[in-house]
């Protein structure tokens, strides 16, 4: 039932977009509102029939229960979980015998999703993600979801509302973020692959803290329906496990076109993962690995762990080469600047997400009105409780929009094309790009640092992976290194839709010198609930 708007309300509304309604037009303006929202009503009564039934995969859902004391260390998880698809609803094996971990803002219908903020603690979807389906058809049984940022905004490990997620290797240390949950995770006996989200490095960030693989896939390959979003033109979806073989099946089960993602307006190729991993060589012989100049200048601000980062490259460069791997010195100035006009786009993308209450407008595809009804509730009362961080950038991203009207926004936007054909004119030189994934490893927990202090630690470390999301390109990050006992991360960019040789090339590694030992064991037990 459509409430009337009132007379007295009429220019408080009409000033929140730029007008006001003078006295004399106040009577006229109420009653054509009122008639207008007469229309809404009536189209209330009679959508019933046209709006499609929650896409639920059937199967047992036990909807769990949150970690008990001693079950995981790392606080990597907000929900132990048991969900799978009946024996009819399967189209593959796949991912038959695999435990799966998602995180917390991929829709699992009526497991309770919270976007690690107490803002969305009321929230439960009524419909599976489109991943969620393809990992429950292929035969996966999901067992947890994962903690995360708040809001899945920053780099730090640090914010979620429900405590830090520590490292495997460091409790003293965090796993990084946003998706910091679905990389620790992979070291608890209870979870096999893992899947998480990347706006600016949230998948290969924690990646290359937690010592495990982590791939932002190329934009589209993976449709985002279904997923809490931040700005739909940098969203991407995708796994993080401990194996090349493991990356390759995940991607197979979930990569493909979806006709309710709007963002595959262009053909998306089914790519032969499968084929890549069993194919790939014992050697890298043929094979052109360009050493990005950019990527390896980083700030000399006396951060822990940047010499110590840049160091551990040294090896892993000498491990291409004896791969048969030929090195070659490449340099893309664009690089340098593509950080600050991603952030640039996305304080403006943020803030109108938020105006759209988690979801935003002007998409064809599906939408999730239960989750876009409890993201506003929540703001209205639980705002001042989402982090420093992202309350920052959403009121500096409205400021622009009202002081600038949105022309830093298009400006950013505009300026992507430059970048991804500067990166396009590299990859045509060399078969991929290569460079640390973090600027450092992985900080240490500041249980006194405010919500001010963990933002501006979260951003420290992403000199070079945000550009990936506005250009699109498939960025793998491999644990091909250590520093002072810590993971280090190489990542690997590709041309668009090139994502399966990136994984070929990591098993090729993986076969040779195989990863990082496993950390202490802290990683708790298997899960009954």
């Amino acid at each position: 039932m459509i409430r009337d708007i009132r007379r007295e309300e009429i220019n408080r509304y009409a000033e929140r977009v730029g007008f006001t309604v003078g006295e004399e037009e106040l009577d006229g303006f109420h009653a054509l509102a009122r008639d207008v929202l007469s229309r809404v009503e009536r189209f209330q009564q009679l959508v019933g029939p046209l709006v499609p039934p929650p896409s639920v995969v059937a199967g047992p859902r036990n909807t769990g229960r949150p970690p008990l004391p001693g079950e995981d260390p790392c606080n990597a998880v907000l929900r132990w979980v048991d969900v799978r698809a009946d024996e009819a609803e399967r189209t593959s094996d796949l991912l038959a015998g695999k435990r799966i971990a998602l995180k917390d803002l991929i829709a699992v219908a009526g497991v309770p999703m919270t976007v690690g903020s107490r803002v969305m603690q009321n929230s439960t979807p009524q419909s599976d993600a489109v991943l969620t389906e393809r990992v429950l058809r292929s035969g996966g049984r999901i067992v947890a979801m994962t903690n995360l940022e708040a809001l899945a905004f920053s780099g730090g490990g640090e914010t979620s509302s429900f405590g830090p997620i520590r490292n495997p290797f460091d409790l003293g240390r965090t796993a990084s973020g946003s998706s910091g949950g679905s990389a620790s995770v992979l070291f608890h006996p209870h979870v096999d692959i893992a899947f998480g989200t990347d706006q600016g490095g949230s998948i290969r960030l924690p990646a290359s803290w937690c010592g495990v693989l982590g791939l932002k896939p190329t934009f589209s390959l993976v449709p985002y329906t279904g997923l809490a979003s931040l700005d739909r033109t940098f969203d991407h979806v995708g796994p993080l496990t401990r194996t090349a073989s493991d990356m390759a099946i995940a991607m197979a089960a979930v990569s493909g076109a979806h006709p309710s993602d709007p963002r595959q307006a262009g053909p998306v190729p089914e790519l032969p993962f499968a084929e890549a991993v069993r194919t790939a060589g014992d050697d890298l012989r043929g094979l052109r690995i360009g050493i990005l100049t950019e990527g390896t200048r980083f700030p000399d601000d006396g951060h822990e762990g940047r010499a110590e980062t840049l160091a551990a490259m040294e090896q892993v460069w000498e491990r291409f080469a004896e791969l048969g791997a030929e090195l070659i010195e490449i340099s893309v100035p664009e690089h340098e600047v593509a950080g600050s006009i991603m952030f640039a786009a996305l304080l403006e993308g943020v803030a109108a997400t938020v105006y759209g209450n988690g979801e935003g407008y002007h998409f064809s595809g599906r939408y999730a009105p239960e989750q876009r009804e409890a993201f506003g509730k929540g703001v209205a009362a639980y705002g001042d409780e989402m982090p420093g961080s992202f309350k920052a950038v959403a009121a500096i991203g409205e400021y622009l929009r009202d002081r600038y009207f949105g022309a830093i926004y298009a400006t950013a936007q505009s300026s992507i094309p430059a970048l991804r054909t500067a990166y396009d004119h590299a990859l045509a030189q060399v078969d991929v790009l290569a460079m640390p994934t973090a600027s450092h490893y992985a900080h240490r927990v500041d249980p006194g640092a405010d919500d001010f202090a963990k933002a501006l630690r979260g951003w420290t470390m992403l000199d070079n992976t945000p550009l990936h999301n506005a250009t699109g390109h498939p960025a793998l990050s491999i644990p091909a290194a250590e520093a002072d006992g810590l993971p280090v991360g190489v990542m690997l960019v590709g041309p668009h839709f090139s994502d399966h040789r990136l994984i070929a090339i990591a098993e090729t590694y993986e076969r040779r010198f195989g990863w990082l030992p496993q950390p202490a064991p802290v990683h708790g037990s298997e899960i009954t609930l």
